[in-house]
Formats: structure tokens, C-alpha cells, sequence
């Protein structure tokens, strides 16, 4: 014989408590009486004991032909039991303020009242401290969204008031709950199980969901039929859904019990490729997987002239990344030498189906470095797509995206088996950084402003020592501006010195100032424009006057990126000049040592 283990395990309570009610009464005593302490847990210790504090419970007026209290519920439960703690002050031995002889009545639209058989009776409290409830009422599974108790007499019956101090109500959950996803989640996998905890009574469940939330509420949107508390469906992305469940059982009395309405919405977009899984590590170790090893380039292939990855570790761009993930792949290429073309193709290990969940768009985002040429193009099972838009964009320092329709392609959407990026053009050659192939349902807008004014940050109209120029391979034109470490800072106030003035001239309207930064260590900048207002947000309130905006604490990075230039001082919200038409200057002064400057891009935002 082998002794097993010792398991345990704990039941389910038959009721909950109700949490969600409010109280009225035909009167109360005075403002401290009110019936709201019967519900509010005054008096109550972490043991439910109550206290014999006369303002930790209700007490009506005088009426001679009897009191009533009423309860309502956030909505219509099936009633388990009711709980009471009779009044309970020093005095009640004396005076008998306890409701004694009840009826009690319960209703599902506080018109309708149905009395409850066999109440008659709600014991006495004490009046002494630590007092636990003495009367439990059974309602038997009643159905009803308000309670009314009556009371025909007090246990003193020498004044005619009367008094509780505490009810609690418990309910049999047959309503659906706990859903999965949870209501209000996002980024919901498209291929989705919903699921719930079932109503207790449930024989079947219908499931109600639309991504028009009305359509739910009125039980207007398609519905299905399940025998278990889950049911399985492919979504679309970008969406959101609305649902419900309705908890059926013929057998039962009502035999519907309608849910409440939850919400969820779909990811967004599905990855292809976010060059996130890739590594340095060298086969024959099972966890390698470097980035040439999934995307072929030109290696060995002399009419090919793309590679994939940097010479040596780390093969993957850690500096220059989309939206501050923690890679990129590093695309060179070079049509010379006989390569006719640069191209690097990933291949699939099984055909992926991009018709599922009403994907329509391809999305990659591209990053250039200064000099690059060439025609930048995609391939989708072989067939080609070139990039449509400015031809110089493959030489911009930032991310671009590119959309691309994907039933233009006129391939097999639902057995994609190959993608391939390149570059053509005789003699093209260039570094290109590639980030976040996805596919959306509907892409992300481009917001294309209808003004925009690029300034390198080296070609200031002056500059101050301890700012300088230095010089950066990945630098938009090779250069940049800064402060070495060491300097000392100016963290709360601009600094004398340390200024780069950029002299522009704008056709007027609301302007926002973007740069192509890095932080190390949450180093910082300020930014002005004179004779411009600032509408989100002010001024640095500790330089009141002045113009300056602090830019504190921009994302740290060791590598470039874009970010918007906002005010520490007001919630980092995104700084907004209105400019009437005319020539300004704007301002960026050091803050603290070590911020480096690209680019500025002046954008109209209006």
C-alpha cells in the first residue's frame, strides 16, 4: 500500500453578496440616521461585528402606524438570502428601537409587490459591542431588483421609531461573468476563444456580438447557441466587439437570464517580421537564429549585391529601431561589380494565408542614410511592387512607411510563401534600415503636413560653445550638435550659453518642433521660439516670460530617433506655437550634458 498525498479543496459559496444597492426609507430620525447606514458597512469590523454607534445606523422619525426601509439593486437578482443586524445602540434594552414584528415584500420593478411567506420576526439586537447578525432571511431564489421591509412594531414599543443597523443581501449567481477576454481589453488576438464563467442554473448560452454595440444591447445582433461557457471565432483586426451572453434553462423560472455587455477590441495588425527573435549565437547551438540564416541575400550570388546584417556581432542595428522596439535589420546593398540588383528574401516554412482576418495592406517601415539611390521595391511570391513615392525618401533620416494593397498583387493571398526587399537601379548603393513588416486591415494614416521645414542642427544660423559640431557616420550629412559629458547642467533655468539659433520662415499657423535626438540618461534640452504663444502647454512656469519650454525627459536612447518636442511642465504634452505668417527664430539651448541633435523638422499642425 502507498499513502497518497493530502489534497484539499474549497466549494463555491452558494450565495454572493450583492455589492452595488442603494437605500431609502419612509423617514429618518435626523441627517446622521440616514438609511444609507444600513448599507455602507459603518460600524462593522474585518469580522462584521457591530459597533453601538448610534450614527453608524438608521433610525426613522416618529410614525405610530410603522416604518419601511427599501432596497435597490443595481439590477434584477436572484435573491439567496438577506442578512440583518437589528439596531443596536447602548439603549436599545431601554428603548427597543429594533424592528421586530417585519413583512417583508420584494419586487422586480418597484411597482409590483410580492410578500415574502413566513417573515414575521427580526430578532434583538444586544446593544453591546461586537455584535454579529442574528436574523437571516431565506428568499428561497426570489427574483427581484428592489427589497421592502415594513415593520408593524419595535421591540421597546414605547416610541414609535424604528431602526436597523446593517443589511446584507446575497444573490445566486446565474448571471454570465468573468469574461475572457476581459471587458474594455485590447490588443485581443484576432483568432479568439471567448469565454466566461457560467450562470449557475445555465442549460445553454447565446451569445450575442457585433461590433455595433446597440445591435447587442437590444439583442438585435447575431446570435449563437453554445452548450459550454466558450465559443470560438476568427475576428477582424482593428476591431472593436461588443458581446454578450444570455443564460438559458427551460426548466427554470425565468428561463432567461440576460448578461451584461462586455467589450473588447482585436490587435491591430499581425506580425510578418518585427526582427525581434534574431541573435548573435552560431549554430550548431539550437537557440541560434541569425538574421541571414531567414532572409538570403547576395552572399556568394555575384549578381546580387544586398547583405543582411553587420559584419560582425551584434548583426542586428540596436540603435536605429521603429517605435523604440529593440532591433532592425541592416540592409547594404551595391549594384556595382556586376551585381545587377540587391535583394534579400525570406522564405517561409509554411505558406502563410494573409486573407485572414480582413487583412487588405502590407506595412514595412524603411530608415535611410544620407547618399543612398536606388528604387526601393517588395516582392510577393515574385511578383514586384515598386515604392511609390518620392525617390529621395530612401535617403531621409527617419522611419517612412510604405502601404502596399494587397489585392493589387494578384497573387495567392492565402498561400504567401516568399517576401523579398531590394533595391534597383545601375550603380545604386546605400545602407538601409528595414523594421515591422506587418499586415493591418485598415494601415495607420500617414499624416502628411501641409508645411514642413527641415534644418540640419549643424547648419545653425549660431552656435555657443560648450555646444559643437561633431561628426557621426549616422548622422543625417554626417554631422550633429552637442555638449560633452562633464558640462555642467542647467536643469532649471536656460543657460546663458549653450545656444543653437535656427533663423525660418513660415506661412502661419499652429507649428509643432520635432528632432532626431539622442538621451542618454535622461538628458534634456530647452526649446523657444520668440514672439510666438505657446497654446499645449506654457512656458516653464519657473521662467515665467522668457518662452522657454523644457524638454525634459525624452525616452533615453544610445541611438537615433524622432521624437516630438513636449514640456515636462505640463504633463508632457506636445508644445504647439501659433505663428502668424512671417520669419522667427527658434532656439534650442543645452540642458544637460550629453543630449545630442540631428535634425529639426517645423511642422504645421493645424
Amino acid at each position: 500500500m502507498y499513502e497518497g498525498p493530502i489534497w484539499s479543496l474549497t466549494t463555491e459559496p452558494i450565495g454572493y453578496a450583492i455589492e452595488s444597492l442603494t437605500a431609502t426609507a419612509s423617514s429618518s430620525g435626523q441627517a446622521d440616521f440616514g438609511p444609507e447606514k444600513t448599507i455602507d458597512g459603518s460600524g462593522l469590523d474585518a469580522n462584521d461585528l457591530h459597533s453601538t454607534g448610534a450614527t453608524d445606523m438608521w433610525l426613522s422619525g416618529n410614525e405610530p402606524l410603522g416604518a419601511w426601509i427599501q432596497y435597490e439593486f443595481d439590477e434584477v437578482y436572484k435573491l439567496h438570502e438577506m442578512w440583518i443586524w437589528n439596531s443596536n445602540q447602548v439603549f436599545e434594552s431601554l428603548f427597543g428601537f429594533g424592528m421586530k414584528d417585519v413583512t417583508v415584500e420584494y419586487s422586480t420593478d418597484g411597482a409590483e409587490w410580492t410578500a415574502l411567506a413566513g417573515v414575521t420576526e427580526f430578532a434583538q439586537a444586544p446593544g453591546t459591542e461586537s455584535y454579529a447578525h442574528n436574523t437571516t432571511v431565506d428568499f428561497a431564489g426570489a427574483v427581484a431588483k428592489y427589497v421592502r421591509l415594513t415593520a408593524a412594531s419595535n421591540w421597546g414599543g414605547v416610541l414609535p421609531q424604528y431602526g436597523l443597523s446593517e443589511v446584507r443581501f446575497f444573490h445566486i449567481p446565474v448571471i454570465a461573468r468573468e469574461p475572457l477576454p476581459d471587458s474594455g481589453a485590447d490588443d485581443v488576438d484576432p483568432d479568439a476563444v471567448l469565454s466566461w464563467r457560467a450562470g449557475r442554473e445555465a442549460g445553454t448560452h447565446d451569445v450575442y456580438l457585433s461590433t455595433d454595440e446597440q445591435a447587442v444591447i437590444d439583442g438585435n445582433a447575431p446570435v449563437n447557441t453554445v452548450t459550454d461557457a466558450s465559443y470560438s471565432l476568427l475576428l477582424d483586426l482593428g476591431s472593436t466587439y461588443y458581446w454578450r451572453i444570455d443564460e438559458v434553462n427551460e426548466a427554470e423560472t425565468p428561463t432567461t437570464w440576460q448578461g451584461d455587455v462586455w467589450s473588447f477590441s482585436t490587435s491591430e495588425y499581425l506580425v510578418v517580421d518585427d526582427f525581434e527573435s534574431y541573435n548573435d549565437i552560431d549554430p550548431p547551438d539550437p537557440e541560434s537564429h541569425r538574421i541571414f540564416e531567414s532572409w538570403r541575400d547576395g552572399y556568394d550570388v555575384t549578381t546580387n549585391g544586398a547583405l543582411v546584417g553587420n559584419d560582425f556581432p551584434p548583426y542586428m542595428e540596436r540603435a536605429i529601431v521603429h517605435n523604440f522596439s529593440d532591433q532592425s535589420m541592416p540592409l547594404f546593398y551595391s549594384n556595382t561589380g556586376g551585381a545587377a540588383y540587391s535583394e534579400a528574401t525570406r522564405t517561409f516554412a509554411s505558406g502563410q494565408d494573409w486573407t485572414r482576418y480582413g487583412v487588405q495592406t502590407l506595412v514595412l517601415y524603411f530608415h535611410g542614410t544620407p547618399d543612398n539611390t536606388g528604387q526601393l521595391y517588395v516582392k510577393v511570391n515574385g511578383v514586384k511592387v515598386a515604392y511609390p513615392g518620392d525617390a529621395a525618401d530612401i535617403a531621409r533620416v527617419l522611419w517612412t512607411q510604405w502601404d502596399i494593397d494587397l489585392a493589387s498583387l494578384g497573387v495567392n493571398l492565402q498561400n504567401v510563401t516568399t517576401l523579398a526587399l531590394g533595391v534597383d537601379g545601375n550603380g545604386a548603393a546605400g545602407t538601409l534600415y528595414i523594421d515591422d513588416i506587418v499586415l493591418y486591415q485598415l494601415a495607420p494614416q500617414i499624416v502628411v503636413p501641409s508645411e514642413q521645414i527641415w534644418i540640419e542642427a549643424e547648419a545653425a544660423d549660431t552656435i555657443s560653445d560648450p555646444l559643437t559640431v561633431r561628426d557621426g557616420p549616422l548622422a543625417s550629412g554626417g554631422q550633429y550638435i552637442g555638449t560633452d559629458d562633464g558640462i555642467g547642467d542647467s536643469s532649471d533655468s536656460p543657460p546663458p550659453d549653450g545656444i543653437a539659433t535656427y533663423n525660418f520662415t513660415v506661412q502661419g499657423g499652429i507649428y509643432k518642433v520635432s528632432c532626431r535626438i539622442i538621451i542618454p540618461s535622461g538628458d534634456s534640452l530647452w526649446v523657444r521660439i520668440p514672439g510666438a504663444a505657446d497654446l499645449t502647454p506654457g512656458e516653464d512656469p519657473d521662467n515665467p516670460g522668457t518662452g522657454w519650454v523644457r524638454w525634459s525627459d525624452p525616452p533615453d536612447s544610445t541611438g537615433w530617433y524622432w521624437y516630438d518636442v513636449f514640456s515636462g511642465d505640463h504633463g508632457d504634452e506636445a508644445s504647439n506655437w501659433t505663428l502668424p505668417a512671417g520669419s522667427y527664430t527658434l532656439e534650442i539651448a543645452r540642458r544637460e550634458a550629453g543630449a545630442l541633435l540631428d535634425v529639426i523638422v517645423i511642422s504645421k499642425v493645424d
